[in-house]
């Protein structure tokens, strides 16, 4: 059963700019080793990380009704055929579903929160 809906968008201008502002501090503050470890610094390495800042947001909202989460309860990853998850360090009892997607300028990212079957 769904029990939530999220969803966020993120400028990739303005989320650069408070990584270049607050660098490591900002980084692991928002992210798990495990989540920056993951990422190459390829060109579009800004706009993997605001998408999965993205995710977070969204399942945040996603879980509202039924769970307290801090941005870096929730951490971000790809399956080996790319496809995007998220696990969280203490379970919260549910499912989530995710989707992002990302240009040059912007990323998005929808949760969808079930109970788990």
């Amino acid at each position: 059963m769904i029990i939530g809906t999220g969803i966020d968008i993120v400028s990739i201008a303005k989320f650069r700019t408070a990584v270049d502002r607050w660098q490591d501090h900002f980084l692991n503050k928002v992210f798990n080793p495990e989540e920056l470890e993951s990422l190459d610094k390829s060109r579009i390495y800004f706009q993997r990380l605001a998408a999965r800042f993205a995710v977070k947001e969204a399942v945040i909202k996603a879980v509202s009704a039924r769970a307290v989460l801090a941005l870096k309860d929730i951490i971000v990853l790809n399956k080996k055929n790319g496809a995007p998850y998220c696990k969280f360090k203490k379970d919260p009892g549910l499912e989530i579903l995710i989707s992002i997607s990302h240009i040059e300028e912007y990323a998005v990212a929808n949760a969808v929160a079930q109970t788990k079957a």
